[in-house]
């Protein structure tokens, strides 16, 4: 079975921490290195 489908169907949540803009990439970079976030760090177009 796939990651992409257990988690379509809800089995699997993907905690999000923060969406940083595509120019943001360096804010985002940072807030990566600083560890702070529980959950993951997305790049949005």
């Amino acid at each position: 079975m796939e990651l992409v489908d257990l988690v379509h169907p809800g089995a699997v949540e993907i905690m999000i921490a923060a969406r940083f803009p595509l120019y943001r990439v360096t804010d985002a970079f940072a807030a990566l290195q600083q560890r702070r976030a529980r959950g993951e760090i997305a790049l949005i177009s």
